[in-house]
């Protein structure tokens, strides 16, 4: 029976109370052959392919980001409002190493539209286990409570060619307490991590950016 989902919060709650602890397996049938795959990327793209469906299943009216290159992926439609939200798989026994954003390109996008900064993020950890895997973390979590500074920058980035890349999560279901605290955090440390990469391309300035986005903070702060 599909459930009347309305917020953020009763979908992970649902998750944990149906999903959680559960067991599943991909297989693979080739020329009447099935195999079971126990592929880290195989399982966690599935998953992320799987679970928006299974979503809708349960009465969430999901709508996939039409902006298909931008963060998050998905919009969630409730009666009285909408939630951006993104779906992040990872093995669980790793630290999870999945990409939020291209870093450029968030930038950019918080810029144009601030409020993308309070999207949410679904996380799921499995485990990968002999005949399949099990799910044994869920968690809702704002952007800055999967963000954090690296041991060499106010941000953990990738860096490719000494050109910042993808922002990466830190390890936050095991040590949360290496997070940021505040969406005030995250802001100082992009800010932060630009003066550590120029790029001229960019027609604003580093104060700019961080004047806009702490101006619209302020307007934000209620649905923290």
């Amino acid at each position: 029976m599909a459930n009347h989902i309305q917020s953020l919060e009763g979908l992970e709650a649902l998750l944990k109370d149906k999903i959680k602890g559960q067991s599943g397996n991909i297989v693979i049938n080739l020329i009447g052959i099935p195999k079971i795959s126990r592929s880290n990327d195989i399982i966690g793209n599935c998953l992320q392919e799987w679970l928006p469906e299974w979503f809708q299943d349960n009465g969430l009216n999901l709508e996939p980001n039409p902006e298909t290159q931008a963060f998050p992926d998905f919009i969630a439609h409730f009666d009285n409002h909408e939630e951006m939200v993104d779906i992040k798989c990872w093995n669980y026994l790793n630290n999870p190493a999945f990409d939020i954003a291209n870093f450029d390109s968030f930038y950019n996008v918080l810029y144009n539209n601030p409020a993308k900064l309070f999207a949410k993020y679904l996380t799921i950890g499995y485990t990968p286990q002999k005949h399949g895997f099990t799910i044994d973390y869920v968690g809702l979590k704002k952007l800055w409570d999967i963000t954090g500074p690296s041991r060499k920058r106010p941000l953990n980035i990738q860096v490719k060619r000494q050109r910042p890349y993808a922002i990466r999560p830190i390890s936050f279901a095991r040590h949360p307490n290496t997070s940021f605290n505040s969406p005030d955090e995250l802001i100082q440390a992009v800010v932060e991590t630009r003066k550590l990469f120029p790029n001229d391309e960019i027609k604003y300035s580093e104060a700019d950016w961080f004047n806009k986005l702490s101006l619209t903070l302020e307007h934000y702060r209620h649905k923290m």
